[in-house]
């Protein structure tokens, strides 16, 4: 069965319920993978009819960002490679997952893909998050608790 997390933020950008330019993305966790379903909006387009790799690149962040806090580690994007496979298209159903792939310590490796519904490779991301702990870790928690109770 899926964990279905609380929105980390309000106000986040990929998916803060309340952010009325963000992407309001729906993240669920199981075991060591996040996904979200979604389809990009027209305001996020590069080349006519095709999503800006910037966006892209944050929707691959995201996922990773899930994957590890779905694994109850606090850690923030250190390094993130994103190879783009296909061109993106706007307004179609997309989805995107990340996960795990190894845990080092003070850094976590991750992977990320964007697929289309059909189950076509667009886009895939690694990254290197960096594990965060004692006063930042801290004030990380109290930040989020304030987030989502406020």
């Amino acid at each position: 069965m899926a964990d279905e997390r609380p929105v980390a933020a309000k106000l986040c950008f990929a998916c803060g319920e309340e952010n009325p330019r963000g992407l309001h993305m729906h993240f669920s966790v199981e075991g060591d993978r996040a996904t979200a379903e979604f389809a990009i909006p027209d305001y996020l387009q590069g080349f006519p009819g095709q999503a800006h790799g910037g966006a892209v690149a944050t929707m691959l962040d995201e996922a990773m960002g899930w994957a590890v806090y779905g694994q109850g580690i606090w850690a923030m994007t250190a390094k993130l490679t994103v190879r783009f496979r296909d061109s993106v298209p706007l307004g179609e159903p997309l989805a995107v997952s990340g996960w795990v792939t190894r845990d080092r310590g003070r850094f976590i490796l991750l992977q990320s893909e964007l697929r289309t519904a059909a189950g076509v490779l667009l886009a895939e991301a690694e990254g290197m998050f960096a594990r965060v702990r004692g006063k930042q870790a801290e004030a990380l928690r109290r930040n989020y608790e304030a987030a989502i109770s406020g």
